[in-house]
């Protein structure tokens, strides 16, 4: 667990490392469509996973998210921070920003993580 880049409010977000958070992408305004693919982290101010190529610093994604135990999938928008292809490795992964999010979307994200973080404490 680490703590996130400020968002665009200047709050602070606890980021988690995930599997089980599925994301499909396009381009903004257009329909989402393609495989889901597995995330890699998330808080409740952006995202990180994998892409088929490098984007480029600022593209918009529209995004749709489904988090384990929810049956309707999130849709976001998202700003790209940061896409790279790590050595060793053959995809590459964008780290994106939540532009446009319905707040009772970003809640149930940040109530996800918390459930997490909860889960993992030892007793």
């Amino acid at each position: 667990m680490r703590k996130s880049n400020t968002d665009r409010a200047g709050r602070m977000h606890i980021r988690i490392e995930t599997s089980v958070i599925k994301v499909k992408y396009g381009v903004a305004g257009r329909e989402v469509e393609g495989a889901r693919r597995a995330a890699k982290d998330i808080s409740g101010g952006g995202i990180r996973f994998p892409v088929d190529k490098r984007l480029r610093q600022g593209a918009k994604l529209a995004l749709e998210l489904k988090l384990p135990q929810e049956t309707v999938p999130i849709q976001a928008q998202v700003d790209v921070i940061w896409s790279a292809r790590f050595p060793g490795r053959r995809t590459y992964e964008a780290s994106c920003q939540f532009t446009r999010i319905d707040p009772l979307d970003r809640g149930k994200i940040i109530r996800y993580i918390h459930e997490v973080l909860r889960r993992r404490k030892p007793r």
